[in-house]
This record gives structure tokens, C-alpha cells and sequence, in this order.
């Protein structure tokens, strides 16, 4: 059995004995895994399912925009199209698996207006040093409140890990797959209509696009494929290291880990809108070019090669309990690695019938360290030397070190620095509504951060970020280069307080601009709370929560929303916040099984009307939600 570049012979008489599986990303593979972690099997927050609630334009799976405030850009090409970000899942962040038996996580929503999640993983070690998995997940909406508004995002990611049994060989190779699509309705035609109108009589009202007439409605798709495949062969010199004290047969490590390695990705994103009617009803835009039909298409295909040459290092011989899975192994490495990335990209986009082709390549140089243990270090850095982003780069830093022990555990900092090059479609953009050509210079970005943390998410901290030649979409929801400083300061603290049965879960953020707020929309104080009442049953065959989550951000003047172009602009006229949102639920589990049921918005009405997330586009009504989640591992 081979893990981790160690060899465990038959004969060593070590117990496997029967554990929840381990996840990481392909970063904590290449460096041995030794920062994967066990999955979490509980229902903690297990009502809390979608990533984009309350901060997007009031239904499932709907385009969602920041509430905190965070400059930094996608390091290399950027097609400019950032609306679900929420929930893409990218190649860098999928998650890979170690499993000693197969491991499958279920977990299904119902809920009000034939709102659907579902997601579905499944992972299997086929041998001790090779594993298969795949991951779907799912939310859709198929009739909405405020028609049309029916969502559909979908994402897949299929991957697998192999490691040769003398741990020299190394390969890892995935595919991540997004499908997102949305009826875009522009918005509430009147206002004035829904603030009149009573709880139950918000539906149906008019919109800006889309009309009763016609069954085809202005729709964008968004769609995106990663492949990546990446080779390691390690050298270094072969030495043995007893596992436990009490062993008789050393184990056979390479240490140090020298390696070198390659990786080809593949990148397609496409971002398509629609409305064979662009004239019917109120039609928010400022022009139409060709008033028959819009069909606007922006995408991009990037094919890139990376090199890199590191090591990895043990700090202290290796030590773990008598009995243990020898996939738990634990090592503090001193990894390091120097790379070089040659990427060539295909961009382009078309309203019909003038379209826009363009060819570019980024050749760029960078490292990473990473030092573990109760004093970390990590350091990375990337910069193009030449092509469509030369002169871009991006640092980053990260030390932590142990503080009071009980009350303040770790106390972090982190820096940051970056240099980007405007998106592609900030730069140029064709379309039936909108075009531009511009000029735009390059961006810098910086934070820092100083912060508390432990392992248990508690976070108190503050941090200060900045931006120089800002660009961002001005009241015409046309890109704007500022060419001055915005800056903002940040001090948040996230704390679950426990007394007894009773758990207060709290996050709070507070952020004020320093300079130049304009560009950036984004409330002063932003509440999120979790409060529940935690006890078994039953013998403890049931453990129940019951509790409520509350949701509450200071009024402002929020970003405006134009469908054509999927973006988010300012807007002086609307003032949203200063609304609280209750939700209702109820949560249990019974061995590996979990269930919950939930009452979103359950306030609706009782503390005003207002409740827009984005100016004519308030959030839905009282709803339900019902939920099961069930894991297998053995």
C-alpha cells in the first residue's frame, strides 16, 4: 500500500480501521497531501444551501453581486463575466478524494415555486494509490414569482489521482463543466404597483422584459469547461523511517521530495444573451441596433502549458498514533516550487451579422512556498512577461502564528498586491445594445489584513484594500475608468457562542470607504446570525436543532442591474437595505441521515414592503424549503 509517497509493507501489521474520507485540492495533492482534511458528515448550517441568497436579484440562481467589498481580479485572461461566480466551480478549487471504502454524499431541496437542489458526489479509491470521482450539483428554478424568471445552474466535475507505488510518479487529471442559464424579466415595470399591492398579490406583476404575448423571453446562457491534466515524477534520495516507535521494518520514504512536472489546461467560457421581442414592454435600454432579434455572444478558448520544478521537505521524522488509516499520515513540509506558463488564447464575439475575432498568448513566471506548522508561511507570486498581460503580476503572502491559546488561538496576516489588465469586454464590446471601444490603463489592487482565527471559524480581524484605476460600470452601465484611489477599511468578527444546548452563530462586517466610495456599492454593516437550540433525542439516536437565521444590511444606494450585458452598475436614485429577513427552521440527524425543513422570509411584510436586493428586483415571498441529506462510507 503506497500513500503519500510512503510504503507500508503487508507485514507491518497496520490496522486500517474503518474512517470518513479525506478531501483537498490538487495544490494539497502535489505537496502530499498533507493538508487534506476529513469531510464533514454533520448538518451544521445545513439549511444554509444557496451561496448566492440575498445577494442577488430575489430568486434562485439568479446573476449576484458582492456584499463585501474585494477588488482583486482572475489572474490571466478575463472575458469580463462575473455573475455567477457564486457558483462556479473552477479546476483550482474542484475537490479530489481519498477514500478507503467508496464514499457517496446525497443531498436533495424541495421547495415553493418548483425550486429543485440536488447534489450528488461519489468517490471511490479503485486501489490505495488511485481514485475516481464524481460530483454534481444542481438548482433550479422552474416558475417563479415575478415572471419570467426561471433559472438553471448546473455544474459536473469529474477527476481522478493516480501515484505510482514507489511514489515517484504522480498524475492528476479532471474535467469541471458550468451550465447556467436565466430568464432575465429587467426588472419590476412599476415599482409603485408592488409596494401598493398586499403579501399575497405580488405575483405576476409587470416587467420590463418578456410580455404575456409571446412564450420566448430574453434569456442569458453561461457556459464553461475546464480540462486540465498534470504529471509529477519525483527524485530524491530513498530513506527509511519507522512509522511507530514500536515498528520493526522501517518504511521507505523519498526525502526529500524533488519534483518536476508538467500540466496542460484547457479553458472555454461562453456567455450567450437572448430576446427574439428586445421592443416589447418597458425596454430598459438606452439603444437598439437591430430591432428584429438579439443574439450576442461573447466567449473565449485559452490552451496553456505550465513547467515547474520544487521540492518538498520533512521538518520532523514521521510520527502517527499505533493504530491508524495510513491515508491520516501527517507530515509539516517545506514546499516549494518555480514555474513557467505559456498560454494561447482564441477570443471572440458577434451580434448578428458583425462579429470581432482576436488571437493573443501570456507568457508568465511564478513560484509558491508553503511552510506548515504552528508558525506557517505561505508566499506565491506570478508575473507576464510578455503578451496580452505583460507587466501584470499578482503576490501574495500569508504568516500565522500561535497566540492565547484558549481565547485568541492563531493570529494571522495577509498580504496581497496586484497588477491586472482590463477584462476583455471592458475593453471592447459588441452587441445589440451596447458598444464600446476603449483604452483602458491597468488596475493595481492592495489589502491587508490582520486577523484572530481557531479551527473552529472563529475570525476577528480587520483589513484595509485599495484600488488605483478602478474600472467599474457608471450610471449608463457603460465601463468607467477611475482614475483616482478608492479605498475602503473592513473589520469583521465571526464567533459561534455556545451556552449549553444554545448556539449563536454571528457574523458581522463592517466597511466604510476611506476615499472615493462612489465606485463601490457595498453597505456599511452587513449582519448574518444563526441562532439555534441544539439537544439529542431519543436516546440520542435524534439530534434536533431548532432555530432562525437572520439577515440584515444598513441602507444604501445598491448597484443597478442591466440584463444585456450581465452586469452590475451604480445608480443614484434607488436606496435599498434596511430590511430584515427571518428564516424559520428546524434540523435533525439520525446516524448518517439529516433532514430540515425552513420558512424563508418568514417577516414578509410585517416590517415594510422594501425589501429590493437590487432596485426593482425584490426578493420572493415567504417560502418553504425541505431538504435531506444522507452520506455512505462503508
Amino acid at each position: 500500500m503506497t500513500v503519500f509517497g510512503v510504503k507500508a509493507q503487508e507485514d507491518s501489521g497496520l490496522a486500517v480501521p474503518k474512517v470518513r474520507p479525506l478531501a483537498g485540492t490538487y495544490h494539497d495533492i502535489e505537496q502530499g497531501m498533507s493538508n487534506f482534511k476529513t469531510i464533514d458528515t454533520g448538518m451544521y448550517q445545513i439549511q444554509k444551501f444557496d451561496p448566492g441568497y440575498l445577494h442577488n436579484l430575489g430568486a434562485p440562481g439568479t446573476p449576484s453581486f458582492q456584499l463585501v467589498w474585494d477588488p482583486f481580479k482572475t489572474q490571466g485572461f478575463d472575458l469580463g463575466f462575473h455573475q455567477w461566480d457564486n457558483y462556479r466551480h473552477t479546476n483550482e478549487d474542484a475537490k479530489f478524494f481519498n477514500t478507503q471504502n467508496p464514499y457517496v454524499d446525497l443531498f436533495y431541496v424541495q421547495g415553493s415555486k418548483d425550486m429543485q437542489a440536488f447534489k450528488v458526489i461519489y468517490s471511490q479509491n479503485i486501489k490505495p494509490n488511485w481514485n475516481f470521482s464524481v460530483q454534481f450539483s444542481a438548482l433550479n428554478t422552474n416558475i417563479s414569482d415575478y415572471q419570467p424568471q426561471v433559472t438553471q445552474i448546473n455544474t459536473t466535475t469529474v477527476n481522478t489521482w493516480y501515484k505510482s507505488p514507489n511514489g515517484r510518479y504522480m498524475a492528476i487529471g479532471g474535467v469541471v463543466v458550468n451550465s447556467f442559464s436565466a430568464q432575465e424579466n429587467g426588472g419590476l415595470l412599476s415599482d409603485s404597483v408592488f409596494l401598493n399591492s398586499s403579501p399575497g398579490n405580488r405575483t405576476g406583476l409587470p416587467v420590463n422584459l418578456g410580455s404575456t404575448a409571446y412564450s420566448v423571453n430574453a434569456k442569458q446562457t453561461f457556459n464553461e469547461t475546464f480540462i486540465s491534466a498534470k504529471q509529477y515524477y519525483r527524485f530524491g534520495p530513498i530513506r527509511e523511517f519507522k512509522i511507530h516507535d514500536t515498528d520493526s521494518v522501517a518504511k521507505k520514504i523519498i526525502h526529500p521530495e524533488f519534483f518536476v512536472s508538467h500540466a496542460f489546461e484547457y479553458h472555454f467560457d461562453r456567455c450567450i444573451y437572448t430576446d427574439q421581442f428586445p421592443g416589447t414592454r418597458g425596454n430598459p435600454f438606452a439603444n437598439t441596433y437591430l430591432s428584429i432579434s438579439t443574439n450576442d455572444a461573447y466567449q473565449y478558448e485559452e490552451f496553456s502549458n505550465k513547467i515547474a520544478i520544487g521540492r518538498a521537505e520533512f521538518n520532523n521524522p514521521v510520527r502517527i498514533k499505533k493504530k491508524i488509516d495510513s491515508s491520516d499520515l501527517r507530515r509539516q513540509p517545506f514546499f516549494y516550487q518555480a514555474f513557467a506558463k505559456y498560454a494561447y488564447i482564441i477570443a471572440s464575439q458577434s451580434s448578428s451579422p458583425p462579429s470581432i475575432h482576436n488571437i493573443y498568448d501570456n507568457t508568465s513566471a511564478g513560484f509558491d512556498l508553503n511552510k506548515n506548522g504552528k508558525f506557517g508561511l505561505k508566499l506565491s507570486g506570478e508575473y507576464f512577461l510578455e503578451g496580452y498581460h505583460k507587466d501584470d503580476y499578482l503576490v501574495n503572502a500569508h504568516l500565522h502564528l500561535p497566540f492565547i491559546k484558549v481565547i485568541l488561538p492563531q493570529f494571522n496576516i495577509d498580504l496581497k498586491r496586484q497588477q491586472a489588465s482590463p477584462s476583455y469586454t471592458d475593453q471592447t464590446f459588441h452587441g445589440n445594445h451596447f458598444i464600446w471601444t476603449n483604452f483602458f490603463n491597468k488596475s493595481q489592487f492592495n489589502e491587508g489584513s490582520a486577523y484572530f482565527s481557531d479551527s473552529a471559524g472563529f475570525k476577528l480581524g480587520a483589513s484595509y484594500k485599495s484600488a488605483s484605476n478602478l474600472i467599474y460600470y457608471d450610471s449608463t452601465a457603460k465601463p468607467f475608468q477611475d482614475r483616482g484611489v478608492v479605498s475602503y477599511a473592513q473589520l469583521f468578527v465571526s464567533k459561534d457562542i455556545r451556552f449549553g444546548h444554545f448556539h449563536f452563530l454571528n457574523n458581522i462586517t463592517f466597511q466604510k470607504a476611506l476615499s472615493n466610495g462612489y465606485d463601490v456599492r457595498v453597505p456599511e454593516w452587513l449582519l448574518r446570525t444563526s441562532w439555534y437550540f441544539e439537544h439529542p433525542l431519543f436516546k440520542r439516536a435524534l439530534l434536533l436543532q431548532v432555530g432562525f437565521d437572520f439577515s440584515y444590511s444598513t441602507s444604501y444606494q445598491g448597484y443597478g442591474y442591466m440584463p444585456e450585458i450581465s452586469k452590475f452598475y451604480v445608480q443614484d436614485k434607488i436606496t435599498i437595505g434596511n430590511y430584515q429577513v427571518w428564516d424559520a427552521w428546524i434540523a435533525g440527524k439520525v446516524k448518517r441521515f439529516m433532514f430540515f425543513f425552513k420558512m424563508e422570509h418568514l417577516n414578509e411584510g410585517l416590517s415594510g414592503n422594501w425589501y429590493f436586493l437590487v432596485p426593482h428586483y425584490p426578493l420572493y415571498p415567504t417560502s418553504y424549503r425541505v431538504g435531506i441529506r444522507w452520506t455512505f462510507y462503508n
